[in-house]
C-alpha cells in the first residue's frame, strides 16, 4: 500500500491559517496563523503529535500566518523554513530568542529535500503585499500537493508550478459584490481586490478551469473572508463557472472548502 500523502487545513481564512501535510511519514506544517495552543489543539485532533512536526514553512509575514510560529518553534525546537524577507520579519517579532540553527533561508527552488529525496518541498514568489511572499509545492515521489493563497493575481510562474499537480488548496477569499458593498473602507478595498491582494472566487473559479485542463482533480476552497464571502456562495460561483465549460462536479473534480476556525477533511492524494 502506498504512503499517506494528504494535505490538511488546521484553519483558513483571514483569521489565521495553518496547513499540514503528511507525506511518506513526515509531518510538514505550513504557516502557523494561530496561537501555538490552538494550533496544537488542532494537531491533536487530527491524530498528530506536535512534538513529531519535521519542519515548519512560512509563507509570508502577516499575522494571520505568523501569530503562532514564535512560541511552537521554541516549545517543539523545529526547524523553519522561509524568505529572507519573512525571516527578518518574523523574528522581529519573536518575544523569545530560538536557537539560530533552526533557521532556513529559502529561495525560489527546492526548499526542502529529504536525503533520500521522495519528499520535496518547492517555493514560488506570489504578488501579495509583503515582501518575500511565496506560495508552496509538495511532492512526494510522482504526486504532489501544493496551497496557493494570497495573491492578488495568478502569475505565469505559479501557473507552471501548479500544472499537472493532484491535489490544490487554492485562495477563494472574496466575492467581488460583498467586496464593494461591504463594510471595508476604499483603501482596504483596493488592497483585497487589487493585483497585490487576494483573489475572488471569480479568479478561482477560473484557475481551477485551468487546472483541471493539465489533470488535476481535486480542489479544496481556502483563505475565505468572513466578510466578504459565503463557503456556499464561493462553491457555487466555482460549480456555475464550470459547467459553462462542461465540467461537472464529482464526475469531473471533487471541491470542498476549508474550514476557517477547525480541520477540515483531508484532501487525499495516497491513502
Amino acid at each position: 500500500m502506498a504512503s499517506t500523502f494528504e494535505m490538511i487545513p488546521l484553519c483558513s481564512g483571514s483569521s489565521g491559517n495553518s496547513i499540514l501535510v503528511r507525506a511518506k511519514g513526515m509531518n510538514l506544517l505550513f504557516d502557523l496563523g494561530l496561537s501555538c495552543k490552538r494550533i496544537v489543539e488542532a494537531l491533536e485532533k487530527v491524530g498528530t503529535d506536535p512534538s513529531s512536526v519535521d519542519a515548519v514553512f512560512l509563507s509570508h509575514s502577516h499575522s494571520d500566518h505568523i501569530s503562532g510560529a514564535d512560541v511552537f518553534i521554541r516549545k517543539y525546537n523545529t526547524d523553519v523554513y522561509a524568505t529572507k524577507e519573512t525571516l527578518r520579519s518574523f523574528l522581529t517579532v519573536c518575544k523569545k530568542e530560538h536557537a539560530p540553527c533552526l533557521d532556513h533561508e529559502i529561495s525560489e527552488e527546492i526548499v526542502f529535500e529529504t536525503d533520500e529525496g521522495d519528499v520535496k518541498v518547492l517555493s514560488c514568489s506570489t504578488p501579495h503585499d509583503t515582501a518575500g511572499s511565496v506560495c508552496f509545492k509538495v511532492c512526494a515521489d510522482d504526486r504532489s500537493l501544493m496551497i496557493m493563497t494570497d495573491l492578488g493575481h495568478v502569475t505565469d510562474d505559479i501557473k507552471s508550478m501548479a500544472k499537472g499537480v493532484d491535489g490544490i488548496l487554492i485562495e477563494s477569499n472574496y466575492d467581488y459584490e460583498m467586496l464593494i458593498t461591504g463594510p471595508y473602507d476604499y483603501v482596504l478595498k483596493r488592497r483585497v481586490g487589487g493585483p497585490y491582494g487576494h483573489l475572488s472566487n471569480e479568479d478561482c473559479a477560473e484557475m481551477i478551469r485551468e487546472l483541471i485542463e493539465s489533470g488535476t482533480r481535486r480542489f479544496m476552497l481556502g483563505h475565505l473572508s468572513e466578510n466578504n464571502n459565503i463557503p456556499d456562495l464561493a462553491v457555487r460561483t466555482v460549480v456555475d463557472y464550470l459547467s459553462g465549460f462542461g465540467f461537472a462536479i464529482e464526475r469531473d473534480y471533487e471541491l470542498d472548502v476549508a474550514k476557517r476556525y477547525e480541520p477540515s477533511a483531508p484532501l487525499v492524494v495516497c491513502p
